[in-house]
């Protein structure tokens, strides 16, 4: 292969074109190699495509070792052009538009309240992540077509990356209350979109008015070897924001994100036995002078972040409330905390289990009306709490008023309101309690082990799997400590038997043992018990 292709090869790195001109120009090369070796060795296709790929790499590393030059025509350590513009998509909070070369992004930041807040399902229960990243990469920016769904292991995995870089400037809940979301759309492609995500995200941020502690870029290197299995410093080559033709034909892409002072954030991935601690000291450096170029070249479109939030972001104000009266601010069924939100024209209303009250509101007089009301709504003491583990303290705690209705009749059905999510099972309250408020609804326990026919082993993930704010249960009683016991596991197997009760097994009679033994046996056996009573 090298006989006779290895000038043409050399003719293809010196083209330094763009992404496109390099791509149909190896295209051709490829076929044309392809075709001479078909009739040749007819069964040796995966052999000639490894030597045409070995000679490619080498080719390309006897080029930037002999010349200091890449196939595009940069230098070694040179950076790509970069071009950017903030502020150009008008009714979003933040926003930017990254290009370095032929990699483009589109960053995007939205400021919400703590309601907005990602909720993950995880195995020990639902976590809340205040700030996060999610990264797209359509198949149109590499001049594809193809499906778009739900992201892959790759987007994932390079958002998870620039997330972690940009989370390490990120100002804290209590100074900066707000659930922080980036999305980085990709619309060209030509190596190290993840990094551009990272630019992006945090020029977005800075228009958007986050009070980050730093502007942070991120820069990916890579690296030539001629002889794959002899690493040394003296045989590698460091190239600093690699395309993609040298991430695929190169040994190293080595991704680093951070600030002026220090690193946040790294990836390595090598195709080779090893790299030596020169080779390493050298990409960290040569890596350093790339960042510190980018962060340049960031600090021209914006050198701080921007002083007021943008009109479109809601206000947000914080205060908190003894616990023991969360249950007043949420009402029957929520019916309390819908009405102030609609009442003061609040965008959201959020209520910890800490007694934490978040409001978001444009209306920031109506915002300050609302918390009034909500102190005074306190003053008196409350009842129990809502939805989401939202209940109030411990039973009989204070002046909290009691049930005052009719007792449950027990094996009676009920569909009530679900009023609080443990991991232990569910409360819901099945006599709803009068409308002004003045006294509880009857609430009892459906435990986790009577939630379903099936195992439940996740009690907040099974309820929003089935979408549901009231469920159907059966009154079964009061526990040893005279708390209501609710089973939903009884109503279903009532439904599965026609609505017949399930009936307790029948009681076996014990029937006398009847004694088929012949005459004969006995008087033997009975012989040698005589026999052995003797000795």
């Amino acid at each position: 292969v090298e006989r006779l292709f290895g000038e043409k090869v050399e003719e293809l790195w010196n083209i330094e074109g763009d992404k496109d001109d390099l791509s149909a120009a190896t295209s051709v090369l490829s076929k044309e190699i392809n075709e001479a070796f078909e009739e040749t060795y007819p069964d040796k296709g995966k052999e000639v495509s490894a030597a045409k790929k070995e000679l490619m790499c080498r080719k390309m590393f006897e080029k930037a070792k002999a010349t200091g030059l890449r196939c595009d025509g940069r230098k070694l350590d040179e950076v790509r052009a970069i071009d950017i513009e903030t502020g150009f998509l008008p009714q979003v909070h933040g926003s930017a538009l990254f290009t370095r070369g032929e990699t483009q992004t589109i960053a995007t930041a939205t400021l919400g309240d703590a309601g907005m807040k990602q909720k993950i399902d995880t195995l020990k229960g639902l976590n809340l992540k205040r700030f996060y990243l999610q990264y797209t990469f359509p198949p149109s920016c590499v001049g594809e077509t193809g499906r778009t769904g739900a992201p892959g292991r790759r987007e994932i995995g390079h958002g998870m990356l620039a997330e972690r870089a940009i989370a390490a400037t990120l100002p804290t809940e209590a100074e900066f209350p707000y659930s922080i979301r980036i999305e980085s759309l990709i619309t060209e492609s030509n190596g190290s979109s993840s990094m551009a995500s990272v630019c992006g995200g945090s020029l977005a941020l800075m228009q958007a008015g986050v009070p980050v502690k730093s502007p942070v870029a991120g820069i990916a290197m890579g690296l030539l070897l001629g002889d794959k299995g002899a690493v040394s410093d003296e045989n590698a080559v460091i190239l600093s924001d690699i395309l993609g033709t040298e991430d695929a034909l190169g040994t190293m892409d080595f991704k680093v994100a951070g600030n002026r002072e220090g690193i946040s954030t790294f990836q390595l991935d090598i195709k080779c036995e090893g790299l030596t601690i020169e080779t390493m000291e050298r990409a960290l450096e040569q890596a350093k002078r790339g960042r510190l170029h980018i962060l340049d070249e960031m600090e021209k479109a914006i050198g701080a972040p921007s002083v007021e939030l943008p009109d479109t972001v809601p206000r947000v104000s914080s205060f908190k409330i003894d616990q023991e009266t969360i249950g007043k601010v949420i009402g029957p069924g929520g019916k309390q905390i819908r009405a102030i939100i609609e009442d003061f024209a609040l965008s959201n209303m959020d209520v910890g289990e800490d007694g934490t009250i978040q409001l978001s509101s444009f209306d920031t007089a109506k915002m300050n009306a609302a918390e009034e009301f909500v102190k005074e709504l306190v003053k008196g003491g409350g009842g129990r709490g809502g939805r989401d583990g939202g209940r109030g303290g411990k039973t009989g705690g204070g002046d909290r008023p009691k049930y005052a209705g009719p007792d449950p009749e027990v094996g009676t059905n009920y569909k009530g309101k679900i009023t609080g999510i443990h991991d232990f099972g569910v409360f819901v309250e099945i006599i709803p309690g009068p409308e002004d408020g003045s006294t509880p609804g009857l609430e009892g326990l459906c435990h986790v082990s009577e939630l379903h026919t099936e195992r439940v082993r996740n009690c907040q993930g099974f309820l929003s799997s089935i979408g549901e704010e009231e469920i159907e249960v059966k009154y079964i009683g009061k526990n040893a400590k005279g708390k209501y016991q609710l089973s939903r596991k009884q109503v279903l197997e009532e439904r599965k038997n026609g609505g017949k009760k399930k009936k307790p097994p029948a009681k076996q009679e014990s029937k006398p043992v009847v004694d088929d033994m012949p005459q004969a046996e006995v008087d033997v056996i009975a012989q040698a018990i005589e026999g052995l009573s003797e000795i």
